[in-house]
């Protein structure tokens, strides 16, 4: 099994899902500088939200653009089998 890890954006309007993209290429270490998780979830395996000053953090390792006036973000964490990746939208 492998770990993926998403940006999951959802509408403030309704919480509805909207898209996700994957963020597999920002490493772990780098993660938990941003997030600074807690000490039970060194693994990062919990969903953690995004604020605008995280987002700008985030932003040194990705192209997105995140708007905080329409969407909800989080970062999720996934178990995924090497043959079936987790779907993206950008």
């Amino acid at each position: 099994m492998k770990i993926e890890r998403l940006v999951s954006w959802f509408s403030i309007e309704d919480e509805a899902f909207v898209g996700e993209i994957v963020i597999d290429q920002i490493e772990l270490d780098t993660l938990k500088d941003i997030f600074k998780p807690h000490s039970s979830d060194p693994l990062m395996y919990n969903p953690y939200l995004i604020n605008e000053e995280i987002a700008k953090k985030l932003q040194q390792h990705l192209r997105f653009d995140f708007d905080f006036e329409k969407f909800i973000y989080q970062v999720d964490c996934f178990q995924v089998d090497s043959i079936n990746s987790v779907q993206t939208d950008a």
